[in-house]
């Protein structure tokens, strides 16, 4: 994969045209999009800089869930896969990490296989799907949500980002 992807569009295009061949190749690019579209987007420069894009190279290194940054959780299945068992998986890691919060903080999470996504929200009403549609309008939908909020500390690696202890 030769492309450089400064998109969600791009990425979601690429996926509909068959241009990945895995589960690897398309979060690969996902990430590229994803950092590229957090730099745009109304968070904090500071943040997405210092915080939030080492957060997402650290947790891409880790294995599982696929993507966590702060209170948002997005897992990435196989290209045009659909999006059942990543539901699943997505349910489980929000759920763990609303637990670590002790309900203090709302979890945002997404799904996608590159062309399809799903975002939810689990607050203490419990979890509710909030959208659903093209990958690149659920992800941008996604991105914008997150970056209105607070984003909150909620582990320890979070701390030592952003205040270097």
């Amino acid at each position: 994969m030769t492309h450089e992807y400064t998109s969600f569009s791009q990425v979601e295009f690429s996926a509909v045209k068959r241009v990945f061949k895995n589960e690897s190749e398309l979060k690969q690019a996902f990430v590229e999009a994803l950092k590229k579209e957090l730099a745009r987007s109304i968070c904090n420069e500071y943040l997405v800089e210092e915080w939030l894009i080492p957060a997402i190279d650290e947790t891409i290194k880790r294995g599982r869930p696929d993507i966590q940054v702060s209170n948002l959780v997005i897992e990435v299945e196989p290209p045009l896969s659909g999006l059942e068992k990543g539901r699943e998986q997505l349910e489980k890691y929000m759920n763990e990490l609303y637990e670590k919060t002790s309900g203090k903080v709302e979890v945002y999470g997404a799904v996608t296989d590159g062309r399809d996504a799903e975002l939810w929200v689990k607050s203490s009403v419990g979890l509710n799907r909030v959208s659903t549609g093209s990958m690149a309008d659920v992800m941008s939908n996604a991105v914008r949500l997150f970056c209105s909020q607070k984003i909150p500390v909620v582990s320890v690696e979070d701390l030592v980002r952003l205040f270097g202890v």
